[in-house]
């Protein structure tokens, strides 16, 4: 292999992988040397950061190559086959930008046990497809020690009984006050029957992100509710103004199967923002056939059809299209969360200081006279049954969502920590984003910590994709998917 292949089904962070391997084992780069910058490399391939980041980010903890800050990334002094030091601790995930925390947890640790050195190898895989990967992995006893999951599923993980308990594992560990610090939809969220099985470790709450100078140019503020955002909508759309930026909608968003689990974290506010719900929170009745889901989604059905704010193919979209949209220059508004600014930054070719210049964000706009409401999401770490040394690793996690340890690093990557003490590090000034995350996160609402979660997740997306798509009355397609989340959830379902 000597370039990329576009057409090839293999990621193109796995080809530019294979391509760094071959120079290494062919002697062009050899132990000890410099290998290019990550900006070299998107040069010298004609691709962008994000599968530069990966591949150098899996070679290193493969140990093919070391990073050294400030100086570099070299080739490994023992060569290609050099073999990571110390106690290998394997994880799944899907962010390909997670590398540098795990980099600074690992040196954290090693430097207070040097006598008991540790290494992360993981393994990323897509979203879309994490869920069954990590499922199959576990059936097939090939489980990782660790996995990075999405909150939402920890639930069902731990019902098949996947997972370690993390109170089982050390029992030195201060829980109480570790609970008291975590914001309250994350305790929920990572338990099951009062039991904690997932370690939070990155928090973060959906909205509306605009570009920033775009709307000062115009004269206009960001959307704050139903009625602006069409507006804007309206705005943006006529002729001169598409002209004038080169967009070619307004506003984009993942709106069905395709953008798995992102839809339903994007679009849940619009029901929410009205006071709907899916589950009763009292009875656990299934309560989303109600007319504020009714409401919601027939705004939602006109914001496509009628106002052609967004193209029908939103039902198409994965879940980062939107964000790469927005920062191409392509959309003028994206619904998505905050845990998209590496995509944003990545496909706009910007710094922090340009991105916050170039992107700003609100709350998901809300029905007038309503409240904004936020989807509150995050990753969490499990410790898998199959784990060879499960309270190595999870004394190894406790530094991983320590402020003290991580929060500096967080900050420059621009993510939240799901604990409240995370707030006293944020600058109103220079930490925009996380500042404003972290009040829509204290504000917002979780999506049902439930077992079968996953499957009702499917329905919803189901219901977004045919209220955009189908001609079906929406009354019908919303009781359709209570009647179905009720059969999965084996609850009964009140239709109002």
């Amino acid at each position: 292999m000597t370039s990329i292949d576009r057409d090839s089904p293999v990621p193109i962070y796995h080809q530019l992988k294979l391509l760094i391997r071959e120079q290494i084992e062919s002697g062009v780069w050899r132990p000890g040397d410099r290998i290019p910058t990550e900006q070299e490399l998107c040069r010298a391939y004609d691709i962008s950061r994000s599968p530069v980041r990966q591949a150098l980010s899996e070679l290193a903890h493969e140990g093919v190559l070391i990073r050294r800050p400030g100086l570099g990334t070299f080739v490994s002094g023992d060569g290609a086959d050099s073999a990571v030091t110390g106690e290998p601790l394997k994880m799944m995930s899907s962010d390909p930008y997670w590398s540098p925390v795990l980099e600074r947890v690992s040196q954290a640790w090693n430097e207070e046990h040097p006598e008991q050195p540790i290494s992360f190898q993981m393994e990323v895989v897509s979203h879309r497809r994490f869920y069954n990967l990590l499922t199959t992995a576990v059936g097939n006893g090939t489980a990782p020690d660790v996995a990075m999951v999405d909150v939402v599923w920890v639930a069902g993980l731990a019902s098949s009984g996947f997972l370690y308990p993390l109170e089982e594992l050390d029992s030195r560990w201060n829980h109480t006050a570790f609970r008291e610090d975590l914001y309250s939809v994350f305790v929920a969220a990572n338990s099951l029957d009062g039991r904690l099985y997932g370690l939070p470790v990155k928090a973060d709450a959906s909205l509306l992100w605009y570009r920033k100078e775009w709307f000062a140019r115009e004269g206009m503020s960001p959307p704050q509710d139903w009625e602006s955002l069409l507006a804007a909508c309206d705005h943006f759309s006529q002729p001169a103004v598409r002209e004038r930026y080169g967009h070619s909608h307004p506003l984009a968003f993942p709106g069905g199967p395709a953008g798995g689990e992102a839809t339903v974290y994007n679009l849940m506010p619009l029901i929410w923002s009205l006071g709907g719900r899916i589950f009763h929170p009292e009875t656990g009745a299934v309560v989303l056939d109600g007319p504020e889901t009714r409401r919601a989604m027939a705004f939602l059905r006109d914001l496509v059809t009628e106002h052609r704010a967004a193209p029908p193919e939103v039902v198409t979209y994965r879940w980062d299209a939107a964000p790469r949209l927005l920062a191409e220059g392509k959309a003028a508004m994206a619904l998505g969360g905050s845990y998209e600014s590496d995509v944003i930054r990545d496909a706009g070719g910007w710094g922090r200081e340009e991105f916050h210049a170039q992107v700003g964000c609100v709350a998901p706009p809300a029905l007038p006279g309503g409240r904004a409401v936020s989807t509150v999401g995050g990753i969490s770490y499990v410790v898998l049954r199959q784990c060879r040394r499960p309270r190595l690793v999870m004394e190894v996690l406790q530094a991983a969502v320590a402020p003290e340890v991580v929060g500096d690093l967080y900050r420059a990557m621009l993510q939240n920590l799901p604990r409240t003490s995370f707030e006293s590090l944020l600058d109103p000034e220079s930490d925009p984003l996380l500042t404003r995350a972290a009040r829509m996160i204290a504000a917002g609402r979780a999506r049902p910590a439930v077992p079968e979660y996953v499957k009702i997740s499917r329905q919803l997306q189901a219901m977004f994709e045919a209220v955009i798509a189908d001609d079906a009355p929406v009354e019908e397609i919303v009781a359709r998917t209570a009647d179905f989340i009720g059969a999965i959830s084996e609850r009964p379902c009140d239709h109002q």
